[in-house]
């Protein structure tokens, strides 16, 4: 395999916080090449996308020496980026990369709101301004493409072209996950009662909902199980969560975010099984961290769920509907053998997600946009 060259490079990142920001110190610190990094605060993503670029395009052209790449994500608008930095000028201009964490196109929106135009339109714009594209998740990138072409035919003619074939050619490269608070991959008997793991935003679009109902309908059932919820909130109030503390609260164990990561990953440790209903998720942070910790993971077959997983595992640990959630997830409870072998192959799964392999995928896709 040959060698990525080290060249000098800029990270341009307008939402420097959460899953953006492991992104980006995740891969930097691990990457050959040179980088300097421009970004902004995470707050009031909606601003950042309108008009982060206009803030940063100047102190990206003042740079000196200029970067041979750079590499913005999607809460930046790209086109305007380039446009206004000026580095198009230069004698040897930077390739422009672009990296998808998600799109607001498919992402989804409370009911009744439309789609903003302007947010589609300044990614349709950044895809067509980018020299190179990549995506998270090849479920991700799939339903853009599909969510794009519907876009499209509401464009009244002259529509943009080739923004379809761009988008088919453009690469998959997975992020990494920094899995070193994670214990080496092992099996240990389950617990007694099970105990079951969510680690997700309680937001909407993770669908706690469900993950209430289904809890609620095998406690009802007798089945016998204690609860670690490590998940953030980012509503004032969630009627699930309350739900679930109203009626579970003597079998929860944790409830609330860790205080750091090596207290979050001997949490998770501590979990037998992880549950995502979610409706969204473009690559699954949260879930590769569970598997890693040892929560052998019931995640949906959709998504970008299947993608996480070798395909040996598919059968076992995906499920289409809630109702088959919750019937796999009352067989595991009554009987712990069911899934208790497979906890160490889950642990080795996760570790194919490890920054140790993810960064040199994304060092190459750069240094050959930039040769």
């Amino acid at each position: 395999m040959s060698v990525t060259r080290s060249i000098d490079a800029v990270f341009v990142e307008s939402f420097a916080g959460g899953s953006h920001e492991a992104f980006a110190e995740g891969w930097l610190a691990r990457s050959r090449h040179r980088w300097r990094r421009l970004g902004l605060p995470a707050e009031r993503w909606k601003w950042r996308l309108r008009a982060g670029a206009l803030a940063l395009a100047p102190r990206l052209g003042a740079l000196d020496p200029p970067p041979r790449a750079v590499v913005a994500t999607s809460l930046v608008d790209l086109a305007h980026l380039r446009a206004l930095s000026g580095l198009d000028r230069r004698r040897r201009p930077p390739a422009f990369l672009l990296y998808m964490h998600e799109n607001q196109l498919t992402y989804p929106r409370p009911p009744g709101e439309p789609l903003d135009r302007s947010f589609a339109g300044a990614h349709l714009a950044s895809w067509l301004a980018a020299d190179a594209l990549a995506w998270n998740s090849r479920s991700h990138r799939d339903a853009a493409l599909a969510a794009t072409r519907d876009y499209l035919e509401q464009i009244p003619p002259p529509r943009p072209r080739g923004l379809l074939r761009r988008l088919r050619a453009s690469r998959i490269l997975p992020p990494g996950v920094d899995l070193g608070v994670f214990p080496a991959p092992a099996s240990r008997p389950v617990g007694s009662p099970p105990v079951i793991a969510w680690n997700h935003r309680w937001d909407g679009d993770k669908r706690p909902g469900a993950f209430a109902r289904v809890l609620l309908r095998l406690a009802d059932k007798g089945l016998d199980f204690r609860l670690v919820l490590l998940g953030p909130v980012v509503q004032v109030e969630i009627a699930a969560l309350a739900l679930i503390r109203e009626r579970l609260g003597d079998r929860i164990l944790r409830d609330g975010p860790a205080r750091s990561r090596r207290e979050y990953a001997a949490w998770l440790g501590r979990a037998d099984i992880a549950v995502s209903t979610a409706g969204q998720e473009n690559f699954g942070y949260a879930a590769v961290e569970a598997m890693a910790a040892g929560a052998v993971p019931l995640f949906p077959r959709r998504l970008s769920y299947p993608e996480l997983l070798t395909p040996s595992l598919r059968d076992a640990l995906l499920y289409g509907t809630d109702r088959e959630l919750a019937a796999r997830l009352g067989r595991w409870l009554a009987r712990p053998a069911l899934f208790a072998g497979l906890r160490r192959r889950v642990m080795l799964c996760a570790r194919r997600h490890d920054w140790a392999r993810r960064a040199a995928a994304l060092d190459r896709w750069v240094g050959q946009e930039a040769s």
